[in-house]
């Protein structure tokens, strides 16, 4: 758990601000799940999680009101959409964009466990099913039913759907390493004759959030503020505080950047990520030398992150037409620099954040018009964009003409050369890449902001490893706190300061290009 760990006095000063000045409250849904969320006799929850989502909400200036509710019941509230947050919700496909995912708490194998060895393809070949018990409203009910051979029975405790083990009444029961040693020894149960069958996945479980337009802003603000909290020495103290605890139950249990592992996680080297990392080239931030070699600020930041994660990787270069297809058809695909837009929202894991930027509307300086959105020009006007960037389809969807080529330089020449009538291009983007183009962009002027935007570190969906992805988020996260990360943008905002007259500067983890209104 030892992490060189650099946070500015600024941070620490905001943090103590925050816990004692709290104004707004919020209610923490959570179950009963021994040591983690444990119901007391005077009505209270202690345990891991409950501690970690008050200290979360502390830390945000927000009273924590710890409600206790049967896990079923929990999740029924969850679903209404309340402005309410819970922990311990298992993170699975089904849920994924249900729920804003707040921060990760666990790590756990599970699977099935029984006393008999479970052959799941001879059971499928003889066309026989296994009665396999789980604790009612828990997500293993639903991914135990996508299990042809399973016939789920579903038990109001977990207590009662091991003892069905037990007993007989069952054949096995769903569940994961560390709640069975929980479970068995918190209630004298006698499990020495049952081990894991099968194993179904490591599973993560979160403090989470309803996923509505309502609740966004404060989930926003609680991801930011716990991926804080977790490299501080507080984070230390509350994992160090409950987490001999968690051994007393099973030895395996252990945190491992910024996660409690729970029961034996064995390395599976048939299943070791094989990352791949590709770019667009955008001017100053991701561009090739004169020998060819990548270099940038962007370039730079990725490659110490990917260090930070012990996976360093080659990066790779393609335009955004082939990154997007590559990213929607495999696993493990790190993107960057892509900007977070809704329609992608759900499409990536958004790691970190790199730049932030005003995208507008930009004409010659004799045009005549008046515009503030893509509805108020002409239909079918010739706006240039980079080909495969999100603004092409912004301008097809709108009813225009989509000018486009593979790179800005091209595209910016398209307006002065009169091949389009208005360019779709970032404010400072326009700055950087006039600069490079001897006074081609003389009199160009904006005609309107489209949007602010952020670019991001990005991380395809289909097939990657939660494990993955959390490691990645860990290792940004610790990479930005450190020195090794102010010398680096320190530096890159000296050389570009010497290249262009773009005003741009770092702030909480983002360089900020222009000066955003």
């Amino acid at each position: 758990m030892f992490r060189w760990l650099v946070l500015s006095s600024l941070l620490l000063v905001n943090l103590s601000m925050a816990n004692t000045n709290a104004e707004e409250s919020l209610v923490v849904l959570s179950g009963n799940t021994p040591v983690f969320s444990e119901f007391q006799e005077d009505g209270t929850v202690e345990g891991y999680s409950v501690d970690y989502a008050r200290a979360i909400l502390t830390a945000a200036g927000i009273d924590a009101e710890v409600t206790p509710l049967p896990f079923a019941r929990l999740i029924e509230r969850m679903k209404r959409g309340e402005r309410v947050v819970a922990t311990g919700i298992g993170r699975t496909a089904e849920r994924e964009n249900k729920f804003y995912w707040l921060a990760p708490l666990t790590a756990n194998v599970i699977g099935i466990y029984g006393a008999k060895p479970v052959n799941l393809t001879a059971l499928a070949s003889q066309n026989k099913t296994l009665l396999v018990s789980v604790m009612r409203g828990d997500y293993r009910a639903q991914l135990g039913r996508e299990y042809a051979q399973f016939e789920m029975v579903e038990y109001d405790t977990w207590t009662q759907a091991i003892d069905a083990v037990l007993t007989g009444h069952v054949d096995a029961v769903f569940f994961s390493e560390f709640g069975m040693d929980v479970i068995c020894k918190q209630n004298g149960l006698d499990c020495t004759t049952l081990s894991r069958q099968h194993t179904h996945d490591i599973q993560y479980s979160y403090i989470a959030m309803p996923k509505t337009k309502a609740n966004k802003a404060m989930a926003d603000r609680l991801t930011k503020t716990a991926r804080v909290f977790a490299q501080t020495p507080a984070f230390d103290e509350l994992v160090q505080r409950w987490l001999p605890k968690l051994t007393t139950i099973s030895a395996d249990a252990n945190e491992i950047e910024g996660v409690i592992a729970l029961g034996r996680i064995e390395k599976d080297e048939s299943n070791v990520s094989h990352l791949w990392v590709i770019t667009n080239l955008e001017p100053l931030f991701s561009e090739r030398g004169q020998r060819g070699k990548l270099k940038g600020y962007a370039i730079e930041l990725v490659q110490n992150i990917l260090q930070q994660a012990n996976l360093p990787t080659e990066i790779l270069t393609a335009p955004w037409q082939r990154i997007f297809v590559e990213s929607s058809m495999k696993p493990d695909v790190l993107v960057f620099s892509l900007a977070r837009t809704p329609e992608r929202e759900d499409a990536f894991y958004w790691i970190t954040p790199i730049t932030e930027n005003a995208y507008s509307m930009f004409v010659r300086a004799d045009y005549q018009g008046d515009a503030t959105s893509l509805e108020d020009l002409p239909k079918g006007s010739r706006i240039a964009v980079l080909k495969g960037d999100f603004r092409q389809e912004l301008v097809k969807a709108a009813g225009h003409i989509d000018v486009t080529e593979n790179s800005w330089d091209k595209v910016v020449m398209q307006l002065t050369n009169g091949g389009a009538d208005y360019l779709f291009l970032s404010d400072g983007g326009a700055n950087i890449i006039c600069d490079g183009l001897n006074g081609a962009c003389e009199g160009f002027k904006k005609l309107f902001t489209y949007q602010k935007a952020t670019t991001y570190l990005a991380m395809s969906k289909k097939g990657t490893n939660q494990a993955l992805v959390n490691k990645l988020k860990f290792a940004a996260d610790n990479f930005k706190q450190s020195d090794e990360y102010r010398a680096l943008y320190s530096k890159w905002l000296e050389a570009y300061s010497k290249k262009t007259s773009l005003n741009m500067f770092e702030q909480d983890g983002v360089i900020v290009l222009g000066q955003l209104e």
